[in-house]
């Protein structure tokens, strides 16, 4: 039996997530679903199955929602000892006979305790092909000022010549299958609200004895943009206070102080009992796996390279040597490096070292401060293992496409 956990927010994509979820599983009666249904008023999506027994539905109005964690923490208690789980967002498409490659992909890592996750292919509702560019690995770009991780998809170099799934830093919130065990060991903190979800996920998983791995195919696609459907932090504004109670950025302070405690990045007095660590490895076993350095806020060179782990180091002075370092540069340009046409479709703000490596990058939209020049300046922070030697100023026309592109020496 395979529990499929789907933390749904008015989304429009939810009945053809679970339509498709059950046209491709090759022994559909082996699925359990326990989806936490915020929705609208007048949505009645899920009435045509809440009389199954295979599916488990917690449902709220939107303003009941305190957010992601507590919608997925709602969830787990819906468990009923199935052998697998699958965790999902509410907008995905799958590959035929996806349940049976799952299992087998689990059975290949020779693991006792694995977890095959990743950031799913890209599929857009309106095509109905799906393309196959090669599986992902989730690779970390930079912490946030928030000390959360940005974590960016990178498809897996020489993939079509793998037999088994590759080694994994991080598990996706999006995409997670594992033993239906995790349900119990792994609780998810509720008032934990949407950003730092995922290495919560990965650091405790990985302490609790788990196993990561990306798979080594693509066997489901996730819709990324978020167009056509209202976002927790839309409808949880000051206009709505009444409605809601708190809003989105205070329920989002109090998880990022909570995500600070528990990664040890900060000692500020959060009771996370409950929440915390594994006892199977340790805090320090999973920055030396992983390539972090949670108090100082860096990552291994390996880790933004996105090497497979774990991270290579003979002794203490080589792991320590081997952190990017924080830079904040100073950018400054002039309207002209920008005023190349009269139908920006972006500029392209690229930070690189003398080698010509890119370090930085930033699109500035049409709509932007920068590209309608109302700033000609502008700081920036970000790790790089070399020196930051050139800002690239490159604007990018609808008509034209790439313009002239301007190099500052910094």
């Amino acid at each position: 039996m395979i529990f499929i956990q789907i933390a749904a927010y008015r989304d429009p994509e939810l009945l053809p997530t679970i339509q498709d979820c059950l046209a491709k599983a090759r022994y559909k009666r082996d699925l359990r679903f326990g989806i936490c249904w915020q929705r609208h008023e007048n949505d009645n999506t899920l009435d045509a199955f809440k009389r199954r027994k295979s599916f488990r539905i917690d449902k709220h109005l939107w303003h009941e929602s305190q957010g992601l964690c507590w919608a997925r923490s709602r969830i787990q208690k819906m468990y009923e000892g199935e052998d697998y789980i699958m965790q999902l967002d509410s907008h995905h498409r799958f590959v035929q006979d996806w349940d049976v490659k799952l299992i087998e992909s689990m059975e290949l890592t020779g693991s006792a305790k694995p977890i095959i996750t990743s950031y799913a292919g890209v599929f857009n509702p309106a095509v109905p092909e799906l393309t196959d560019q090669g599986p992902y690995k989730m690779v970390a770009d930079r912490f946030t000022p928030s000390g959360t991780i940005l974590f960016r998809p990178h498809i897996i170099q020489g993939w079509q010549d793998l037999n088994k799934p590759v080694r994994a830093r991080f598990v996706s919130g999006h995409f997670f299958f594992t033993l239906g065990r995790h349900c119990e060991e792994y609780r998810y903190d509720p008032m934990l609200y949407f950003a730092g979800d995922e290495i919560s996920l990965s650091i405790r998983s990985f302490t609790l004895g788990y196993d990561l791995f990306h798979p080594h195919r693509t066997y489901l696609w996730h819709e990324y943009t978020r167009q056509g459907r209202p976002k927790h932090w839309d409808d949880h504004v000051a206009d709505n206070r009444e409605k809601v109670g708190s809003l989105w950025h205070e329920r989002d302070k109090v998880s990022k102080r909570r995500l600070r405690q528990m990664l040890r990045e900060e000692d500020n007095g959060e009771d996370i009992s409950g929440y915390g660590l594994g006892d199977v490895r340790t805090h320090q076993e999973y920055e030396r796996y992983a390539g972090i350095n949670f108090a100082m806020r860096r990552l291994h060179r390996e880790t933004v390279a996105g090497k497979e782990p774990p991270c290579t180091y003979v002794d203490d002075q080589q792991w320590n040597s081997s952190f990017l370092h924080e830079h904040t540069v100073e950018l400054k340009w002039t309207a002209a490096d920008i005023d190349q046409c009269s139908d920006h479709k972006f500029v392209y703000f690229g930070i690189e070292d003398h080698q010509g490596n890119v370090l930085y990058r930033y699109d500035a939209s049409a709509q932007s401060e920068e590209t309608r020049g109302h700033i000609q300046r502008k700081s920036v922070t970000f790790s790089a293992s070399t020196k930051p030697a050139k800002l690239i100023i490159w604007p990018v026309s609808h008509s034209r496409g790439w313009l002239n592109k301007i190099v500052h020496h910094l």
